[in-house]
């Protein structure tokens, strides 16, 4: 399950305090272990300040089954988001270039999601890309779904390398040499003259995580969260000026 909301954070990097979006939605199990997990972040701050520091914040919860039959609900990953004007993150210019869905992929009844880290150049391209990790929806030998994640993450970063972006216009990073960008890419099969299912905010979606992918060119604010912790509908540069250091589900 993805749970969203918003945090503020002291200048000491304590967390001050936090706010889950539509918590009515979401089962007391989950409400109760967010707020045990949240209330032992502790943060380092990219450079000292003297007002609260506001984010988005999009976790990962994770119900697993135990041998008693009850499930184990803990936060196992989370992603930030710098909220601002217009005009101070890259932003998507030209995706036409929609990724093609393997064959093979549709033939096995594969799905997934490829979680992509995009490097994009002061003109606007892609100078690289690179599939952090790869969620399947349906699980099989560790040799097959390592085949399928392959096949959905080359799938996803033939389409990305012809994207383009827009420049940040404006703010801290307007003269960065370049930006990086999460993009996630949804490979879902449905049938044809169907509507698309969307997954209803507070509901549980089974998946098969995917190894994660190290890289060493990425920051380390981008280099502390999750991938699959952020919403599959958006494109992330992280928040740079948090660094979680403490852990993710709490003490």
């Amino acid at each position: 399950m993805l749970v969203t909301g918003i945090i503020d954070v002291d200048p000491s990097g304590s967390l001050h305090s936090y706010a889950l979006d539509q918590p009515e939605k979401l089962p007391p199990a989950v409400v109760g272990v967010v707020g045990k997990a949240l209330s032992s972040w502790a943060f380092k701050l990219s450079e000292p300040t003297d007002e609260l520091v506001h984010s988005k914040v999009s976790l990962r919860v994770v119900a697993k089954p135990m041998a008693d039959g009850n499930y184990k609900v803990t936060v196992e990953g989370a992603s930030f988001f710098q909220p601002g004007p217009g005009g101070e993150w890259a932003t998507i210019k030209d995706r036409s270039r929609q990724p093609r869905y393997p064959t093979e992929a549709v033939d096995a009844r594969v799905s997934g999601t490829a979680y992509l880290l995009l490097r994009i150049g002061r003109d606007g391209t892609v100078e690289e890309a690179f599939a952090e990790q790869v969620n399947l929806d349906q699980y099989s030998s560790e040799v097959d779904m390592k085949h399928y994640r392959k096949l959905l993450a080359d799938a996803a970063l033939d389409a990305a390398r012809h994207w383009t972006y827009t420049p940040p216009s404006n703010g801290a990073h307007v003269d960065d040499p370049f930006w990086l960008v999460r993009s996630p890419v949804v490979f879902h099969i449905k049938v044809i003259g169907t509507p698309t299912a969307e997954q209803p905010y507070g509901h549980w979606k089974t998946y098969i995580p995917g190894p994660r992918q190290e890289l060493p060119w990425i920051g380390k604010s981008l280099a502390n969260e999750s991938p699959d912790a952020m919403p599959e509908d958006e494109m992330r540069s992280g928040d740079p000026r948090l660094q979680l250091i403490t852990p993710v589900g709490g003490a």
